[in-house]
Formats: structure tokens, sequence, C-alpha cells
């Protein structure tokens, strides 16, 4: 339900567009946006340096009209129109917000969140967010909950989470009603209600939520809050696996391979397998090997399969280091090798798969001491790779 505070980042840095849109159709009273002219602009001497649009609206802002505040302070966190100056648009964010523009109390909440042009500072954030958010500023009321969830600078309060979830939901916020659906699902905050999940997961996934269509998925394949329906729950799948959700590539390509809400397609199941793979899912990508090597010319997909099962457990993969033990040992379809058969049982004993240690205890007697001296210090310096992109 929560994020760290720098996987919001994107997000937040995006919803500054949304002051900008806002402050392009909200054009206030003149009574309600414009009061004593401000202290002279550190940005007169680069004046020359501002599009046409830009410097009136430096002339209107320092006249006092409040969205010309915020649209002059957006184009100067984002240097277009005029030179880049984040903590300008700061200043010029503040003049606005103090007057009472929602939309410069949010982009100034931004800039606290994010530390942009002034010292981060999560209370003042959230502060900000709270007052945009009583003006009806959906972005402000998600950011507020996701402060409130996490604890971040702020005390946590997982029932006022829920409740800016929920208002923020309730005007179409997708990612609102992923996170209510979640709260819901876990009870957190609110009384966990698996039929309030679903509803709101599916309002989600039907707004394009590639999670919430994933997790739908597994309600309707579980039966959680909805009736059991392996249909719906493939259907849900494949729209997830088609928005590059690798999690729900996998599912999609079990359902394929087992023809479970669909009918079996071995052809589709290897392409989500496939797909899921080049995602770095270590499941997927050891689905693809085994049905690869199942296959009638496993001969000459041997290569493919290797490289497959050594990616999954170069990157951490119990099953995948198992199978490896296991190909290796067997000498059947990859060429026989003891010692990297004793290497990766021992790697998936050491990450807690215990089957591993028999066929290891039994591949050791081929070895010499030596050798196996050699391998387990080779398994003690084992360390799963980062993924990569």
């Amino acid at each position: 339900m929560t994020q760290p505070p720098s996987a919001r980042l994107p997000r937040l840095r995006a919803a500054v567009a949304v002051g900008l849109a806002l402050a392009a159709f909200c054009p206030g009273p003149a009574d309600a946006s414009k009061s004593a002219p401000p202290p002279p602009s550190v940005l007169e001497p680069a004046a020359e340096q501002m599009s046409p649009k830009v410097r009136e609206l430096l002339k209107n802002a320092k006249e006092g009209d409040a969205h010309a505040q915020n649209e002059l302070a957006i184009h100067l966190a984002t240097g277009k129109g005029a030179p880049k100056s984040p903590s300008e648009a700061v200043r010029w964010w503040t003049m606005a917000a103090d007057k009472g523009l929602a939309e410069a109390q949010f982009n100034l909440a931004l800039a606290y969140d994010q530390g942009q042009g002034v010292a981060r500072d999560s209370a003042r954030a959230a502060e900000l967010y709270a007052k945009a958010a009583e003006q009806g500023q959906v972005a402000a009321m998600y950011n507020l909950a996701e402060l409130l969830s996490s604890g971040h600078g702020v005390p946590m309060n997982l029932g006022q989470a829920a409740k800016h979830y929920e208002t923020a939901a309730t005007k179409g916020h997708v990612k609102s009603m992923y996170n209510l659906a979640l709260a819901y699902s876990r009870g957190k905050g609110l009384e966990r209600d698996d039929a309030k999940a679903a509803v709101w997961m599916r309002k989600a996934a039907e707004a394009g939520h590639p999670r919430a269509q994933y997790l739908l998925a597994q309600m309707y394949a579980q039966g959680i809050g909805v009736p059991k329906d392996s249909a719906k729950a493939a259907q849900w799948l494949e729209r997830a696996a088609k928005k590059g959700h690798a999690r729900a590539q996998y599912s999609y390509a079990l359902h394929c391979q087992q023809g479970q809400g669909v009918p079996a397609d071995c052809e589709a199941a290897r392409r989500w397998y496939r797909e899921a793979a080049n995602r770095n899912h270590t499941g997927a990508m050891c689905n693809l090997a085994l049905m690869l090597l199942d296959d009638k010319d496993s001969a000459k997909n041997s290569a493919e399969a290797e490289a497959l099962l050594l990616r999954a457990a170069e990157l951490g993969d119990p099953k995948a280091m198992f199978n490896l033990g296991l190909l290796y040992q067997q000498g059947q379809v990859l060429a026989k090798k003891p010692a990297e058969s004793y290497y990766w049982y021992s790697v998936a004993a050491r990450h807690g798969l215990s089957t591993a240690q028999p066929p290891r205890d039994a591949v050791a007697k081929e070895l010499s001491r030596v050798e196996r001296e050699g391998l387990d210090a080779r398994v003690s310096a084992y360390k799963p790779k980062p993924a990569r992109d």
C-alpha cells in the first residue's frame, strides 16, 4: 500500500503538471488573487531570457495575481520559457499559496516533499497537502495519504490515510482506488472487507491499473471477495500481462500451459514466459527452460534452456539452482558436469532448499576432497547478481 519516499518522486514530479493545467484553466477573480506587490524579483536581470508569455506572467505576478504567480513558478521549476530556478519557483509558490490558491499549495507541497528548491520538510509538505486537499485537490489527497500511511516525516495514521484515499478514489483517482482496495483487503486503517476490496480493485483494474488487474485476477482465482472464476482470473491476467506486468505474464503463461480458464496453449505459454523472463521473472525463466527441454527439439533448445536456468540461478532462484544441479548430474540433455552439479546443489541448499542436500551428497562422491574444498569456497562467495533492466 505504501511506497518509500524515493519511489514517490517520479509520480510527484509529474504532478507539477497538474498545477500548470489548473492554473491555465482556473483564472480567479481579481479581488481573490491580488494583493500588495512582492519584493523585487531576482529574475528581473534575466528577463531578456524569458519567453513573452513568461514575461507577461512575471508582470502579473509582481502585481499580486496568485494564478500568475503559480504558473510563473511552474515555468521556473521546469526551466520552460525561463531560466530554471527551483528556489525562485518556491518563492512565487509561497506567495500564491499564502493567498489560498489550492494549485500553488499543492505545488509548494511537492517542493517540500521532494526537497526541490527548498530543504526537504515532510511535515510542511503534509500541512500544505492538507490545505489543498480541503479545497478538492485530488492529487493532494493522495499524496497526503501516502505520507500518513508511511509515517515519513509525519505521525503514521492509517485511518486518516484510508479516509483520504477513499475521498480521492470517489473522485476518480486511480491509484487511490488501488490503495483503498489494499487497505480493505489488509484491514489497514479500516475494518477488513474483502467484498469492498474487490469493488475498488475492480474499479482500479477497469481504469487500467496493471497491479490492480493482477490482484483482481488473484481474487477471482482464489474466490476472495468475489465468486471463484478461473475464466475471469485469466481475462484480468491477460490484460495486466499486455501492460507489461511481469507477474501477470508469468501467471497467465501458467494458465495457458495448464488450461486454467483458457484453452491449453503451449505456444502462448512459451510466449508469455519469455515476456516475463525478459523482465527478470526467474520463475518464468525456469518454466520456459523446462518447456524447451521437454520439447521434441530439446537438443536444439538445450543451449537456450541452460542459459535461462543459469540466469535465474545467478539472480538467486533456488529452483533454478536445483534444476541445474540435476541436469548437470544426469548428463542427458546437458553435458555431465559433476563439479557444477555439486556447486549448484550446494548453493540451492544454502538458500533453503533442503531437497538439494541428498543429491549434492551423492555427487560429492564423484569429486576429490580438493575439488570439493574449492567448490565450497565458490559456494561461500556466491552472491545473487542484481537484475538487469
